[in-house]
């Protein structure tokens, strides 16, 4: 196995855990050691490695930054010996077993300068267990040390916890994972692809261990060639290119083509959950894009990272979120669902029809958005050009409003590159203001089907002076609309 393999085996060789490190260096450095450790947090970020590295610094003659030397006559025993004792609770968890363990303080060393007492998931001890536990760790033997590993540090008695030295242990970063990944790749002549480094690396969740464990098999399978397209059909990830043009068709509305798209998909043998899943994944990746506004704030291949980019100039903030809780409500209704595919089917109708998604209070306040800015911009342009410019000459003529607004716009190119998440903000000042020409004609404006078409020469009529002065400042949706009725 890779993971034992590549074991490290001193302070220095254990990636992404620098923190939880210092204190132990400096003990190491020092040879003042504590007489219980608890190493607590996320599944194979190195608990039971660090514990091992430790048991060894404590014997070592010459201890170090490192942690043991590795070639004192105490290292080398270490590996083998009866005063390093292991002891896994989530089998031997009774208070039998803890009384057997505690039994053995007793007796002082026989290789080694020290004993050392590593329990590996003891949060499985019952709770009779741990009150046998509590003596030795609060008044043990000068010669005893006691290092227990957990995953649930809620589970572990304060009793406990009060007698020990806590170090908590967090999830892997993805930059030190690849890094360590790349190492044990040039030892083994192999290699891999970018992409699909990225993808054992998310698909890791923060664990080193779940990391080799999937370079592995997948040097097992491609052989020391590692490709992105081996690496999807081995681990069974869903093309995220198909799911990314399947979340387009939602965001723009079209019921057919994301219909289309699912059925792909499920043919494809992707199931529904996984189908789930991964659009959450890809939605929770726009929203860090776009948040963020880096491109470099999501680990993932050129192409993903662009194409997301590209997404999340299309769509608000609000309507991501809303398509967020959607899939998360879909995710729980498909794990007690007796026909998955159909909640899924019924889902994406509900993301992509115009009908349906226009009685949302998150597309009427999109569109409201939209409204908004459509009259800012009109004003600025007139404000840039008063008297040469009429309203013909604009992007836009027709002003919409209801289900029509986005799409119009749309259409036009109106507000093609408006960011519909900025606030609106009129920067123009009273002084700005142009006062109307005497000579200038009263425009005209009469309803249109599905809008409000404007026709007029120059600014100063009052239709417009009442929507530059009621736009000086943010306005409510019923002013807006009471200005276009």
């Amino acid at each position: 196995m890779l993971y034992n393999l590549y074991r490290p085996t001193d302070f220095s060789e254990v990636k992404g855990q620098e923190d939880v490190l210092v204190t132990m260096k400096r003990q190491s450095q020092t040879s003042k050691f504590s007489h219980a450790y608890l190493l607590a947090g996320h599944r194979g970020t190195g608990k039971t490695t660090i514990a091992r590295i430790l048991s060894r610094a404590i014997n070592c003659e010459n201890p170090s930054e490192k942690g043991p030397c590795k070639v004192c006559q105490s290292c080398l025993d270490a590996k083998n010996s009866m005063d390093i004792k292991e002891l896994d609770a989530a089998t031997n968890n009774g208070v039998d077993h803890i009384k057997e363990l505690t039994a053995q303080t007793k007796y002082r060393p026989v290789q080694l300068k020290n004993k050392i007492f590593i329990i590996d998931e003891v949060h499985n001890l019952s709770t009779a267990a741990f009150d046998v536990l509590l003596k030795p760790l609060e008044e043990p033997p000068s010669y005893c040390t006691f290092i227990l590993c957990t995953t649930e540090l809620h589970k572990i008695p304060v009793t406990i916890r009060s007698r020990c030295e806590t170090y908590a242990f967090h999830p892997i970063s993805p930059a030190p994972m690849k890094e360590r990944l790349k190492e044990v790749l040039a030892e083994q002549n192999a290699t891999c692809a970018e992409d699909a480094l990225n993808l054992i690396v998310r698909n890791a969740n923060g664990g080193m261990r779940d990391a080799l464990g999937i370079l592995e098999q997948l040097l097992a399978g491609s052989g020391n060639t590692i490709t992105i397209e081996a690496a999807k059909k081995q681990l069974g990830v869903l093309d995220t290119d198909a799911i990314i043009n399947t979340l387009k068709d939602i965001i723009r509305l079209d019921t057919a083509s994301s219909l289309s798209s699912m059925e792909i998909l499920l043919s494809g043998g992707k199931s529904p959950s996984l189908i789930t899943e991964t659009a959450l994944r890809v939605l929770t990746d726009i929203i860090t894009i776009k948040s963020t506004r880096s491109r470099q704030s999501v680990m993932h291949s050129q192409d993903y990272i662009d194409a997301l980019w590209d997404m999340g100039q299309e769509i608000s903030f609000n309507r991501l979120y809303w398509l967020c809780e959607q899939f998360c409500d879909l995710r729980m209704a498909i794990r007690q669902s007796a026909d998955p595919a159909l909640d899924l089917r019924l889902a994406f109708i509900r993301l992509s029809h115009q009908e349906i998604i226009s009685s949302d209070s998150v597309k009427l306040a999109e569109e409201i958005s939209m409204l908004k800015r459509e009259l800012s911009q009109l004003k600025n342009m007139m404000r840039q050009n008063p008297k040469n410019m009429s309203l013909e000459d604009t992007q836009s003529p027709v002003i919409y409003t209801g289900e029509n607004s986005i799409k119009a716009a749309e259409e036009s190119g109106f507000c093609q590159n408006l960011d519909l998440d900025t606030p609106f903000e009129n920067t123009a000042h009273e002084s700005d203001r142009m006062a109307p020409d005497e000579d200038t004609e009263h425009s005209t404006a009469h309803d249109m089907e599905g809008g409000m078409h404007i026709n007029r020469e120059e600014p100063g009529t009052p239709f417009v002076d009442s929507i530059m002065e009621s736009t000086e400042e943010d306005i409510s949706a019923s002013d807006l609309f009471n200005i276009l009725r």
